[in-house]
Order: C-alpha cells, then sequence, then structure tokens
C-alpha cells in the first residue's frame, strides 16, 4: 500500500468552548452525531459538522454527542445516532464480529465520508526503556477510555509482536489524563491514533520524560498485510522536533451513518460536507486535507446510497 505523509495543524483549544452541539429550529428531521470524549479529535470534528449543519441546512438539527468509535459503532447498530465518527480498523472489527469488542457482527453499519488520516502515535514514558512495541510485555498500558477505538489499535498493532491483552497490564485513562498518567508513568504506553502534529502529544514530548516510538518496517508491512484498513505512514522529524521520521502505520478517522437512514438525507449531508469543505478547513485544522479525492479512503463496510449518489454525480465512482 503506498505510503503517505500526514502532518495536519490542530486548533486551539479554544475551539472546543466555541462548538456547542448544534440547536436548530427545525422539527423534523434530527441528525445526533456520536463523537468521542471531550477534547478529542471527534469531538471537535462532530462539534465542527453540527455547527455548519445547522448555518447551512435549516431542515435538520444536528446535535453533537460523546462517545468513541466502539460504542458509535454499537448506537449506530441500534439506532441511537444518525452519524457517528468511527476510526476505520474499529469500522473493520464492528463489521466483522466475533472478537473482544464486538461479539457479534454490525452489519447495518454504512459508509459516509473520510475524514482525516490518523498516525499511530505510540507515546512511552523514557523511565520504561520501551524501544518497541515488544518492549510492552509486562508493562502497564493504556487503552483509553472504555468504547474508545484505541485499544483496537492497541490489539492489532500488538498481535503482529506476538502479545495480547494478557501480556500486559491494561490501564484505562480518558483523553484528559493521559499526559499526566504517562509523565508520572501511572502508564508507561499508550497508541494514539491521532492527527500529526497534535498540540498535547507536542506538549508531552517538550516536557521530556514522554517520547515516540516507531514501527520496524517488517512489522509496518505485516500489520498492512493482515490489517488492510491501515498504511503505511511517517510522521516527519520536523513534526515534533525529532531526531529522526518516525515510521508508523495509519488508521482514517470516518463518518458513518447505518442503512436505513433515508436516501435523501444521506445526500443532502454528504453534499453538504464535500461542498463546504473550505469552511470546514478554516475552523478545525482535522479538516486540512478534507476532500473529494479521499472520500472512501479506509472504506470497510457499504457504502450509503444516499453517499453514493452524490459522489456518482461528481465522477468520483461510477453507478
Amino acid at each position: 500500500m503506498k505510503s503517505f505523509k500526514v502532518c495536519v495543524f490542530v486548533v486551539a483549544a479554544a475551539l472546543v468552548l466555541s462548538f456547542t452541539g448544534a440547536v436548530s429550529a427545525a422539527d423534523d428531521v434530527f441528525v445526533r452525531i456520536g463523537t468521542s470524549t471531550v477534547g478529542g479529535g471527534f469531538y471537535l470534528i462532530g462539534n465542527t459538522i453540527a455547527q455548519l449543519g445547522t448555518q447551512a441546512m435549516k431542515d435538520i438539527n444536528f446535535t453533537a454527542i460523546t462517545g468513541g468509535s466502539i460504542k458509535n459503532c454499537i448506537n449506530l447498530g441500534n439506532k441511537e445516532i444518525e452519524l457517528g465518527m468511527v476510526q476505520s480498523s474499529t469500522v473493520n472489527d464492528a463489521w466483522k464480529g466475533g472478537n473482544e469488542s464486538f461479539k457479534e457482527p454490525v452489519k447495518t453499519l454504512r459508509y459516509v465520508t473520510a475524514i482525516y488520516f490518523m498516525p499511530a502515535h505510540i507515546l512511552v514514558n523514557k523511565a520504561a526503556n520501551i524501544k518497541s512495541v515488544a518492549d510492552f510485555k509486562g508493562k502497564r498500558v493504556d487503552y483509553g477510555s472504555v468504547g474508545a477505538g484505541i485499544e483496537i489499535n492497541a490489539r492489532e498493532i500488538m498481535s503482529v509482536y506476538g502479545l495480547t491483552d494478557a501480556d500486559v497490564n491494561i490501564q484505562r485513562y480518558g483523553r484528559a489524563e493521559v499526559e499526566e498518567a504517562l509523565t508520572v508513568g501511572d502508564s508507561q504506553a499508550h497508541i494514539w491514533t491521532t492527527n500529526a502534529p497534535n498540540a498535547q502529544v507536542s506538549e508531552m514530548v517538550r516536557g521530556g520524560k514522554v517520547g515516540l516510538i516507531g514501527i520496524e518496517p517488517d512489522k509496518i508491512k505485516e500489520i498492512t498485510a493482515k490489517f488492510p484498513h491501515y498504511a503505511a505512514s511517517v510522521i516527519e522529524k520536523e513534526v515534533y522536533g525529532l531526531d529522526s521520521d518516525i515510521p508508523i502505520i495509519a488508521a482514517v478517522g470516518s463518518l458513518l451513518t447505518y442503512e436505513d437512514m433515508p436516501d435523501d438525507v444521506i445526500y443532502k449531508i454528504t453534499k453538504m460536507l464535500h461542498e463546504n469543505n473550505k469552511f470546514l478547513a478554516e475552523r478545525l485544522n482535522y479538516f486540512a486535507g478534507f476532500k473529494l479525492e479521499m472520500a472512501l479512503a479506509g472504506m470497510a463496510v457499504p457504502l450509503h446510497p444516499g453517499a453514493k449518489k452524490y459522489y456518482v454525480e461528481q465522477g468520483l465512482i461510477k453507478e
């Protein structure tokens, strides 16, 4: 799979205060967007989409709610939300089922659009002397909040090193707690698929007690062959002021819905997003690379007919 380099700038944390759950005067259609815990990238993205929807569409009432990749897939399967931000590895697990996160497959998931690429940041407490994921064995590894997709990334990456949950001491820290936990050593390793540079990662690295490690080239090939919802990527040294580039893999942050969502509603939303990409990029740098050409990146479930209609119209795909 072709390697690509990711360099997306994150906005100031004050943006969180600007974008609250959208409220519209419309009463006919309600669209709840599953995001992440407060402060996460999905949280910012979902609230930005809700703000755009409130301004651009008078017949749909958008509201962004907290969640996480796993939780959003479950809620979409139960029709408790209408849209959900999910990373590609979680989408794959949900669709297949029979794993730790999804005992049964969620076959009603449908793809709307890719939003951004998410290189895996493998963060380690420097005192733990972790030079490779192979060194995770016996260490305190933060899997993130329950319901987030981070634990899936951790399991999949660890699996090519022969490691399972039983080989590590699993920790659970929310996004706001990750930095302190890693800095003081309460957690010793954490895999976070997010944009690069990321403000929180930058702060951790500058502090001197937390570092970033990469993945060996042969393991990258093994991961992308075993889990094709990842792509080879690189975190360039300039992004965090490092001594060298870090070879890594990346997931895709995607917007999903469920199969029974009306075609016309999903068509309107897909059209709204791609025809307002400048608006989105100006307000949130997670959307800096958001463009029609990458709309189907990381797609591990069927495309919703409403989204397909728009992409056919634009010549991205054929009928």
